[in-house]
């Protein structure tokens, strides 16, 4: 977890001067699994418990 926000601090702090309006945090998940993560680098990746891919979660669904 730990990982995952200093993941999503330097991929926040890169893009600052790029940046314009509101950040949103995305969420991917497992829908195997039903983890939740948040989405820090620009490919979703596989679940590491059941190795199945991540998707892209609704915000209603997290």
């Amino acid at each position: 977890m730990f990982d995952q926000a200093v993941q999503f601090s330097e991929a926040f702090r890169q893009g600052a001067g790029q940046m314009q309006g509101v950040l949103i945090p995305a969420l991917k998940g497992c829908p195997h699994c039903r983890t939740v993560q948040m989405i820090s680098v620009p490919v979703l990746g596989m679940c590491d418990d059941c190795g199945d891919e991540l998707r892209v979660l609704d915000p209603q669904d997290a």
